[in-house]
């Protein structure tokens, strides 16, 4: 018996389970138009067109394993020897590549008591803060808590390849395992959506040169081997390394074992930058006072409708969202949140302010500053007209520890005289108080993004002149950073390097602000105007 001419000679299956972290938008190959959905909702999730379960589609894992390769490898060959390649990606004279790696359709587990639910998005002003009129739209999102059971086959052409094969498949999937920061899946992710872990590996080796394997992979149906995978799933290791390490080493395949082990091992080669954030709903007493200092907190509204057994009572609420305490046994909750695009608008606002104001006060023209701002926080087009994506990347939805609820009730005054609007009483019911732990991706960052980053931190450190949410006017939505440290990951394998920039604004002798200072420098550099020779004017 053997794999069949030009067959593989292993045939690896391999079921694992991903749990959403945060809400989850998975766009639908082919909009339904309104009037055949016969509802209001402009975008859908990806369902079964047979069962009308929602899915992950295997054409999208498969696109997310191939860009998490290509990031972390940088090498064509690689990618193409794993995920094969397209007949315009084939090699000069050659024919396309087929992928090693096939998967199917994932149908989507809901929490217990969840339902798909149907949003109001809004497309945000970053100069303003406010949205823009118009720009509205309702879509379909998947709670956290949602669970894929996804399969995988890994056709190996000879044993000789099985090694190289399956540490690209640990390279592909290194993200779905929290490395770095992770994989996203379906729209919106630059703003904290589709956050998803890999919380169980199962696998399975079959030898198809020999007949009891031959049989005991293709004896069965599709159903089958579905239903075997997601058995044993249940009980299997958290991560692929050790699922493959330990299946090899009961294959007789000690060496190929170590060489993985070895490999899974292995840092991280992606040249990133973290900025972890402690964000609390409060304004400080002192704001020039050094760390630790007292707050005064404060009101929060990101606007939502209110739960059902206050449709009658409140007219606005705060948004909750389900909240995966564990990823590995999901117990959702429904808590407080910091709302993402709120968040990450605000982050957006703030930072353009200040390379504005730098550019200005530099003499720069207006085109300069924003081209640059636009390169890593995005914009809607680029100079050809398509949409340029962002490199400041919000890596989930904050989640609001401690605080509690604060019902208020407000009055309309006619400006006029004075006088109350009679139907005029709204009853919000706020959030006061908190805090919001909250990680801030950037790719490729350079020496000039590290020192917009430290200004944005001062800002968010000091005075709040900026707010999230509704009710700026009266005083709602001002956050205040109490820690602030950003993780540089230099890439090649050296150590990551971790600055608090807290200390860098409040202690101007200690060495963090001497490394501030120098970014601050580069920054500078970037947005002084060019002299007449093409070269920049030296900073100020």
């Amino acid at each position: 018996m053997s794999g069949g001419p030009g067959g593989p000679a292993l045939l690896w299956e391999i079921t694992l389970r991903l749990c959403l972290l945060s809400d989850t938008h998975v766009g639908a190959a082919r909009p339904t138009p309104r009037h055949a959905a016969e509802s209001d909702v402009d975008l859908h999730v990806d369902r079964d067109p047979s069962t009308g379960v929602p899915r992950l589609r295997a054409t999208t894992l498969a696109g997310l394993l191939r860009h998490e390769l290509a990031a972390r490898t940088g090498d064509p060959a690689s990618v193409r020897a794993l995920m094969g390649s397209g007949r315009e990606r084939a090699l000069p004279g050659g024919a396309p590549a087929t992928s090693a790696l096939e998967a199917d359709d994932a149908p989507a587990e809901l929490p217990e008591g969840a339902t798909v639910t149907v949003r109001t998005g809004t497309r945000v002003d970053p100069a303003a803060g406010t949205a823009q009129p118009g720009r509205l739209w309702r879509w379909e999102v998947l709670p956290a808590g949602t669970v894929f059971t996804a399969h995988l086959r890994l056709s190996v052409p000879a044993p000789a390849d099985e090694a190289r094969l399956l540490t690209l498949l640990l390279l592909a999937s290194g993200g779905l395992e929290g490395v770095g920061p992770g994989v996203r899946v379906g729209g919106r992710t630059g703003r904290g959506y589709g956050a998803v872990r890999a919380t169980h590996w199962a696998v399975r080796r079959h030898d198809l040169t020999d007949e009891r394997d031959w049989f005991a992979y293709h004896g069965r149906t599709w159903a089958e081997r579905w239903a075997d995978g997601a058995a044993a799933v249940a009980d299997a290791p958290g991560d692929l390394a050790t699922a493959l390490t330990e299946r090899l080493r009961r294959c007789g395949r000690t060496a190929t074992a170590a060489h993985l082990a070895a490999r899974a091992r292995q840092p991280d080669r992606r040249h990133r930058a973290e900025l972890h954030l402690t964000l609390a709903v409060a304004e400080p007493r002192d704001p020039l006072a050094p760390p630790p200092r007292r707050t005064r907190p404060g009101a929060l509204l990101i606007a939502d409708d209110p739960a059902p057994e206050r449709l009658g009572t409140a007219d606005r609420a705060h948004r909750h969202r389900p909240v995966v305490s564990d990823p590995d046994k999901p117990v959702v909750h429904a808590g407080p949140v910091l709302g993402e695009t709120a968040l990450f608008a605000l982050l957006k606002r703030i930072s353009g302010r200040l390379v504005r104001d730098a550019a200005e006060h530099l003499g720069a023209p207006a085109d300069r500053w924003r081209g640059w701002h636009d390169r890593w926080w995005g914009a809607d087009t680029d100079r050809s007209g398509r949409p340029r994506p962002s490199r400041v990347r919000l890596r989930a939805a904050p989640a609001l520890t401690g605080g509690a609820p604060l019902t208020i009730t407000r009055l309309t005054v006619d400006a006029l005289f004075g006088d109350a609007v009679d139907g005029h009483l709204f009853t919000t019911d706020l959030h006061c108080g908190g805090a919001a732990e909250a990680v801030v991706d950037v790719s490729e960052p350079d020496d000039a993004v590290r020192g917009l980053l430290a200004l944005l931190v001062r800002e968010l450190a000091t005075v709040a002149f900026d707010t999230v949410g509704a009710g700026a006017g009266s005083g709602q939505g001002r956050l205040t950073a109490t820690r602030a440290l950003l993780v540089t990951h230099p890439g090649g394998g050296e150590p990551p390097h971790t600055v608090d920039l807290l200390t860098a604004v409040f202690e101007e002798e200690s060495p963090e602000a001497a490394t501030a200072r120098d970014w601050l420098d580069a920054l500078r550099a970037v947005l002084a105007p060019a002299t007449a020779d093409g070269a920049k004017e030296a900073p100020r």
